[in-house]
């Protein structure tokens, strides 16, 4: 059984769980100088998992703030570091980014067949291997590693744990 589908679709719920009941004006405040804010992580996994749904064959989604995450001048992946300086989508349009475009990464990752897998791209995950297939398996340890940093983020400011567990909803 490949447990791709299953963890993508906790991960969701994860996502949804962290960012829920945060203040607005929480989203782009930092535990220090060197870290980054929620805003940032959010909209983050927002544009990888949106980015991913093409990788699957999938149709192209719109995000209106993709510039402030991606320069395409810079070597694949070409992602921006976080910036202080630099306005970021709220929370609230993240998760609403995130659920539209999670259906959307759902249905491709549903539809992927085995050549859509083994489609050789120009970058590689720290799991190696250069397929989508591979880059899956990366993305799946990537968002748990970022909503993991959120998590902390949320408790260190003082809210409560996030929800473990799929959401109600969606068990």
């Amino acid at each position: 059984m490949d447990p791709l589908p299953r963890q993508f679709r906790l991960l969701t719920d994860w996502y949804l769980s962290v960012l829920e009941g945060i203040a607005l004006a929480d989203g782009c405040r930092t535990l220090s100088a060197h870290n980054n804010s929620l805003e940032w992580l959010a909209g983050h996994l927002v544009v990888t998992r949106c980015r991913n749904i093409t990788r699957l064959g999938g149709p192209a989604e719109e995000l209106s703030f993709l510039d402030a995450y991606v320069d395409p001048t810079l070597p694949p992946p070409g992602f921006r570091p976080f910036d202080k300086n630099r306005a970021y989508p709220n929370l609230a349009e993240c998760a609403e980014a995130w659920e539209r475009i999670s259906q959307t990464f759902w249905a491709a990752l549903q539809a992927a067949d085995v050549p859509i897998l083994r489609t050789v791209l120009p970058l590689s995950g720290p799991t190696g291997g250069n397929t989508v297939e591979d880059l899956l398996i990366s993305a799946a340890l990537h968002e748990s590693f970022h909503i993991g940093q959120m998590s902390i983020v949320r408790k260190a400011l003082g809210y409560p744990a996030m929800y473990w567990f799929a959401r109600p909803d969606n068990a």
